[in-house]
Order: structure tokens, then C-alpha cells, then sequence
């Protein structure tokens, strides 16, 4: 009898100091993109992503929230990416509620690398579950083909200049400045006032926005008291190329919603919010923002400067050389 109590003590005490870990343990979380993450590929099309979220019997499960945050890839190689002040931030954090154990949002990836998206699932009977996923999002290849093409005009610059200017070092030596000059030559970028849009029931709060740092949305409905739940889908456009770059469609939120989001592309874009509920009329809210650009560092610069100095180096001596012979 005493070994068959000590026994059942022990199972309590087990299930009272484990018992959290082993309900984590029951649940199950699933990521997947579309198209796969093979196929996609940066400042395309926006991609469709998903997660869900199963119990131990591997049905989704129907209630609980989600928190979810996607980090850019660190920086490495030798070049860097389009967008060298994104590498390495935090480009996206918002926490969405399960509808049938899924949750939906479409995004634009804006650079190469390996991607990484931290899930935390909350359930409603306060079941927690964490995992953390990483993709690779490979360049275009007419990127690359661009790269190879550019590379080869900066040889054969050099090589028609050490051709035509040997004998004349101070000519070579001017000709090689005023093609590195060109070749670091940076854009600057645009600042402007935020534009918002009137709405009579609604409000859309945007913190000024960088590139390279998350920017915060905040959508609320205006009054005091109980507020409805609605049916909110949040859309961001960039406006020059008319591109979605970030959507959710139709959260159920009780009067507010808040997400951390980071524009990448320093030009105009258009943040549209539409709340729906069945008998109501929809209300639609939506601002239009300037995103400043930031210039990167020199440290960034350097490593591709360098390498198109060493081409146009590399051809001056090749067409220098060509001339002797």
C-alpha cells in the first residue's frame, strides 16, 4: 500500500514540475510558404505564408494567439545586399489570432539570405509553445547577369583606356579617377511630411519611418465604451512600382490592432486598413507615407568599390600590356 502511494506522489510531483513542458510538447507548429521557399526570391512578388498549429491528436487548434517575428538576414559575403542597412533588423513583429488553427499574411522579401521566424503560440487555456523557423530566399539571377555584365564593362573600360593612354600616366591616372568617382556615386533620399487620409470612425497611427528600423501601426476605432469585433484587413503598397509588399486579411480584432513593421524601400507607401462586420457599414482608413532612405555605411561601401577599382585596374594593365605587345 505505501509503495503504491509513493508511486502516485511521484506522478504528482512530476506532472506538477513537468506538466507545462509536456502540454508544450503536445503542440505542434507548421510553417510553410507559397510559392516554397526555393522559388522565392527578393523584391519579386509578394509571398503567401502560413502557420499552423495542431494538438497532440494533430487537429488544428481553435483557439489561441500567435505571435510572430521575422528577422532579415545577418550580414556575410563578400558584396552586399540591395539594401545594406536592412541586413541583420528586425523587419516584421505582430501577434494574430488562430482561425481554424491558421494563421495568414502575405509579404515581399526585400533582400538575400537566410531568413528567421520566431513563433510563440498562447492557447486559450494558457498552453505555450515556441519554434523558430529559417529559409533562404536566393537572388534573382539577372542580378547576377547584371553583375557579370557590369564587372566585364568596368575591365574593358580599363582595358581601351591602358591602351589609349600608355605612355601618359597622368592621363591613365585622371581617366581611373573620374571612373571611380561615377562608380561610388550615390543616390540621396527623399523626405517628406506623413499624409493621412480622414476617417469618421477610425483612426491609423504610424510612427515616422526609416529604413532600417521598425516602424509602429497602430488601427483603432474611435469612441468610447464596448467596441465590436471586426473583421480588419491591413494592406501596405509601395506606391512606384505599385507593388504589395504586406497584407492580412480579415483578423477578427476587438477595436485595436498594433504591429512593428519596417518599410524597406525608401519611396511613398500606401497603408490601407478596412474593418468589416456583418450589418455594419465598412469603414476604410487609409494614409499615405514617405519612407526616408538611409545611406550605408562607408564599411559597406568599401568591399564592392574595391572590386570594381581592382577590374578597372586589372584592364588598364591587361590593355597596357596588349599596346607593348
Amino acid at each position: 500500500m505505501s509503495l503504491k502511494f509513493f508511486s502516485l506522489s511521484l506522478q504528482l510531483v512530476v506532472l506538477f514540475l513537468f506538466g507545462p513542458l509536456l502540454r508544450a510538447e503536445e503542440i505542434s507548429i507548421y510553417f510553410k510558404t507559397a510559392p516554397i521557399a526555393e522559388l522565392l526570391r527578393p523584391n519579386g512578388d509578394a509571398a503567401s505564408l502560413s502557420l499552423l498549429i495542431t494538438g497532440a491528436d494533430g487537429r488544428p487548434v481553435n483557439e489561441g494567439t500567435v505571435a510572430i517575428r521575422l528577422d532579415a538576414p545577418k550580414a556575410g559575403g563578400f558584396l552586399s545586399t540591395d539594401v545594406p542597412v536592412v541586413e541583420g533588423t528586425q523587419l516584421s513583429e505582430m501577434r494574430l489570432p488562430l482561425r481554424q488553427g491558421r494563421v495568414n499574411w502575405k509579404y515581399l522579401f526585400p533582400i538575400r539570405g537566410r531568413y528567421n521566424l520566431a513563433v510563440d503560440f498562447t492557447g486559450a487555456d494558457g498552453t505555450k509553445s515556441s519554434k523558430s523557423f529559417q529559409f533562404t530566399v536566393r537572388e534573382n539571377r539577372h542580378k547576377w547577369i547584371a553583375l557579370g555584365g557590369f564587372s566585364l564593362g568596368l575591365f574593358l573600360v580599363g582595358f581601351i583606356a591602358g591602351r589609349i593612354f600608355t605612355g601618359a600616366r597622368a592621363k591613365a591616372a585622371a581617366f581611373v579617377l573620374a571612373v571611380a568617382f561615377f562608380v561610388a556615386a550615390t543616390a540621396t533620399g527623399l523626405k517628406a511630411q506623413d499624409t493621412a487620409s480622414e476617417g469618421s470612425a477610425a483612426r491609423l497611427d504610424i510612427e515616422p519611418a526609416f529604413v532600417g528600423k521598425p516602424s509602429r501601426i497602430h488601427w483603432s476605432l474611435d469612441g468610447a465604451g464596448a467596441k465590436p469585433v471586426l473583421a480588419l484587413t491591413l494592406t501596405i503598397t509601395q506606391l512606384e512600382e505599385n507593388k504589395v509588399v504586406f497584407a492580412v486579411e480579415r483578423i477578427p480584432v476587438a477595436g485595436d490592432f498594433s504591429m512593428g513593421f519596417q518599410f524597406t524601400d525608401g519611396s511613398e507607401h500606401r497603408v490601407t486598413a478596412l474593418a468589416e462586420a456583418q450589418g455594419r457599414v465598412p469603414i476604410k482608413t487609409e494614409q499615405v507615407i514617405n519612407v526616408t532612405a538611409v545611406e550605408p555605411p562607408m564599411r559597406v561601401m568599401i568591399p564592392a568599390l574595391s572590386f570594381f577599382m581592382v577590374l578597372i585596374a586589372l584592364g588598364i594593365v591587361a590593355g597596357r600590356w596588349s599596346k607593348r605587345r
